[in-house]
């Protein structure tokens, strides 16, 4: 179900990405512009009121950024909460963990200074 976590954190990816389309199944939403970003609701692993998960090679490419910068990005953010992530295994992208609204304050603040267009 959506959460105080997961609609802040919906609210400042939309200031990175855009405008988001809801999954079909109705547990996340999915941004599309500058590539694939999708932010989950349900289906998370326990302790997350949220997660974002990143389809690197399309975000690195439309950010000028190389893949590995990327990557290095997204784990400095997934040690910042510390948070175990489900696994997709159809899409295995890099998950970051929320479960506190201060969380997403210092995980958008990172993924901002770098991610700027």
């Amino acid at each position: 179900m959506e959460n105080a976590v997961y609609n802040s954190a919906l609210a400042a990816l939309k200031t990175l990405f855009g405008m988001p389309r809801p999954l079909a199944n109705q547990n996340g939403a999915r941004f599309l512009r500058n590539g694939t970003v999708t932010i989950y609701h349900t289906e998370l692993f326990p302790g997350n009121e949220a997660e974002i998960a990143f389809n690197v090679q399309p975000i690195s490419s439309s950010y000028g950024i190389s893949p590995a910068t990327l990557n290095s990005l997204l784990e400095e953010c997934r040690q910042l909460t510390g948070h175990p992530t489900e696994v997709n295994k159809l899409q295995n992208w890099p998950r970051i963990g929320l479960a506190t609204e201060e969380e997403v304050t210092q995980v958008m603040a990172k993924l901002a200074a770098v991610l700027k267009k």
